[in-house]
């Protein structure tokens, strides 16, 4: 019997009484070993669909939420520890609610069934975990405390696990550890939750210097260390090119050639070039390091490539997808040596449109390792730093090209949301000195704009070639989830009920494109709410992604897109570049074999991508942490002047003018309110705060608002 049939025999007969599983068992006649195990293969999916429910009495019965009092769902918990689920029910989407001592084991991504369901406000009801049905990952980090006790060290709950006394024997107090965590609870002694765990790593110490820094890594399956069959066959890669490796390749070493990246960067896998013609057209070329030419499909170097999926950047630390060897040496595009390369010239319009492209094999030898600094000095303000003479011509026609494809991807339709990336400057030790808002000049939009330029011409080749490939998808806005966006901008009055209404009507008569969202926001652009506002249209739309189709990229506005330009660190790029190669060295089978293969590889691909801009948010989170904990211990009564950039029933999120930001818990705004303060708090709020408590393992800082006007306070405010 096959899978779907077995299972539309299972829900045949819950729907007439519940059973047991035995019962189900002898019903269906699920005899033999095999039968067996595809029967519960069936019964465990089902459970995990959300349409059977196990009671504790072991019967199984159709999950009828209304019959049941319950609802299944993926849980959500943010730092605060606070959990969501969210439910589509009628054409309306419900938000759970779920308080940390309610979360009954549960971990990010689980699902779970919630009970002892309480409405409260529309849309919106508290709940608590009853069970959870299936982990995400069941990964989380837990520190040793001694005599076979643990403590979770980032786990939001009351919650704690026993692992097997052999696993507990390379432990000693205090080291932290990654650990599997069952789903189901095995005991609970005062209140505590009790999880069978396995040790899968020891992570460090707590008290190793970069033990913070390592847990959050950890937690989102990012570590420094190689498999020792990766480091055994960079024994076999080689440190410079041949002239065994030229063969087939365009040589362009002569060719002034160059890099553009921060100052502190080491793997530098783009390159560029520029010529431009008596008749204005330019002749722009984007070098990328050939990696795959090294890393051969299948080999451990490509299968660790492939299970990391990116690098991590987290903070001062780098977790690389390639050890160094790969990543700062044979494949990083160095000044003054020879590379292999994969080229992408395009010859461009005065208006800025591409009129042809071509894509090849090549080798180069960058003349200037440049920075962005310097470059800005250049371009901004005229001033030529030494070493950098003989490139100032170039420099200024790609400036010129650069501002040309700026007006070009608007035309396009790409929409420019307000940048909120925040940059830690740390000293030489790691500790945080200041938060600094990102902004991209004349030097970044410049690399953003070729490499752009490059990513969509290899995607519109390979889509026309009809061979399989990655894209890079962004699909269009969920118009109802933008709708409600745009409601909560006119709500707080963030700007004119006028602006809204005409966008709003726009949407709702399906007579909108992005370029009508970016004009939108455009209008806002030197309003001092404007972050708020992109970042509630921004929050509303979904993630890009990786896909084996191509898609087109709505936040870009462009029909065909790809990422080719980073396989350093990216992994679907390294596949692009893969594909890129030749198919007559390929069979016809294994050409076919990438449309199966392709989906899985770009949905993990999607995923790591997501963990590891996590990870980069929660070590920004913990740098704040860290920073405001010194400030609280050296003058805890210090009043600080912020913004509230974010506000939901259960948040209110604070923005300080150093940039760090923290939160107001619903409890003590109530207080704030009982006290007599009649200034009603809404979005883009000049408010001011004292810091109530610092959490480092949960990298969150809470705030008690202070309503005293600044001049009648003798405390220093920081600026």
């Amino acid at each position: 019997m096959k899978k779907e049939e077995l299972k539309n025999e299972i829900m045949k007969n819950i729907d007439l009484k519940k059973q047991t599983m035995e019962e189900l068992c002898k019903t269906i006649h699920a005899k033999g070993e095999s039968m067996r195990a595809s029967f519960i293969n069936a019964l465990n999916e089902l459970e995990e669909e959300g349409k059977i429910y196990l009671d504790e009495d072991g019967f199984y019965k159709s999950f009828d939420s209304k019959q049941l009092g319950k609802v299944q769902g993926i849980i959500h918990i943010n730092n605060l520890g606070k959990g969501f689920v969210f439910i589509e029910y009628n054409g309306h989407k419900i938000k759970y609610i779920i308080n940390e001592e309610n979360l009954n084991g549960a971990l990010d991504g689980d699902v779970v069934v919630l009970k002892d369901i309480h409405h409260g406000k529309i849309n919106y009801a508290d709940a608590k975990v009853e069970k959870i049905i299936k982990r995400n990952k069941g990964k989380t980090i837990f520190e040793y405390v001694g005599d076979g006790e643990f403590i979770p060290y980032t786990t939001h709950g009351n919650v704690t696990i026993i692992c097997p006394k052999e696993e507990l024997k390379k432990l000693v107090i205090g080291h932290r550890v990654l650990v599997n965590i069952g789903k189901e609870r095995i005991a609970t002694i005062e209140n505590k939750a009790i999880f069978e765990g396995h040790i899968e790593k020891i992570i460090g110490h707590k008290d190793d210097p970069d033990a913070e820094i390592a847990t959050i890594a950890a937690e989102h399956a990012f570590f420094k260390e190689f498999p020792e069959e990766v480091l055994k066959q960079l024994e076999t890669i080689p440190d410079s090119v041949t002239e065994e490796d030229l063969e087939g390749r365009k040589d362009l070493r002569n060719k002034k050639i160059f890099t553009i990246d921060g100052k502190d960067t080491k793997d530098m896998d783009d390159a560029i070039s520029i010529v431009k013609t008596i008749n204005g057209y330019y002749f722009l070329s984007v070098h990328i390091a050939d990696v795959s030419y090294y890393i051969k499909e299948n080999t451990p170097l490509d299968i660790e490539a492939k299970k990391r999926g990116t690098s991590a950047y987290l903070a001062d630390t780098v977790i690389p997808m390639f050890p160094h060897q790969i990543s700062n040496g044979i494949c990083s595009l160095n000044e003054g040596v020879d590379r292999l390369t994969k080229t992408v010239d395009m010859v461009i319009s005065p208006t800025g449109e591409i009129v042809d492209y071509d894509i090849y094999d090549s080798v180069i030898n960058s003349k200037k390792k440049m920075n962005y600094d310097d470059v800005n000095s250049i371009l901004e303000k005229g001033l030529v730093p030494k070493g950098y003479e003989n490139f100032v011509y170039d420099l200024l026609i790609m400036d010129e090209l650069s501002e040309l494809l700026n007006k070009t991807h608007k035309k396009e339709g790409k929409v420019d949301f307000a940048s909120d990336e925040i940059k830690v400057i740390t000293s030489p030790t790691g500790e945080a000195l200041s938060f600094e808002n990102q902004t991209q000049r004349k030097g970044e939009r410049l690399i953003e704009n070729f490499m752009v330029a490059a990513n969509s011409c290899v995607a519109e080749y390979y889509k026309w070639l009809e061979t399989p490939q990655v894209y890079r998808i962004h699909g269009n806005p969920n118009d109802d989830n933008l709708i409600e966006a745009l409601k909560t901008i006119k709500k707080e009055k963030l700007c004119s009920k006028e602006q809204i209404d005409s966008l709003i009507n726009k949407i709702k008569n399906n007579h909108y494109n992005s370029c009508d969202l970016n004009m939108f926001l455009e209008q806002f652009k030197n309003n001092e709410n404007y972050p708020i506002i992109s970042h509630l249209i921004l929050t509303s739309m979904s993630k890009a992604k990786y896909s084996s189709s191509c898609d087109g990229h709505y936040g870009l506005g462009l029909h065909y897109y790809t990422h080719f330009t980073s396989p350093i660190r990216r992994h679907p790029d390294l596949m692009v570049h893969r594909l890129l190669n030749p198919y007559d060295k390929y069979s016809l089978s294994k050409i076919s074999s990438y449309y199966e293969i392709l989906p899985d590889i770009c949905s993990h691909d999607s995923e790591m991508e997501r963990e590891a801009d996590k990870a980069e948010r929660e070590v920004l989170d913990l740098k704040m942490a860290e920073y405001m904990q010194r400030e609280y211990e050296m003058d805890s009564g210090k009043i600080y002047e912020g913004k509230i950039i974010d506000m939901t029933p259960y948040d209110t999120k604070i923005k300080l003018k150093n940039n760090i930001i923290g939160h107001v818990t619903p409890q003590d705004v109530a207080h704030a309110k009982a006290v007599g303060h009649n200034q009603k708090l809404k979005l883009g709020e000049k408010v001011y705060v004292l810091i109530k408590e610092v959490s480092i393992p949960h990298r969150i800082i809470y705030f008690n608002l202070n309503y005293k006007e600044l001049s009648k306070s003798k405390q220093k405010v920081l600026r």
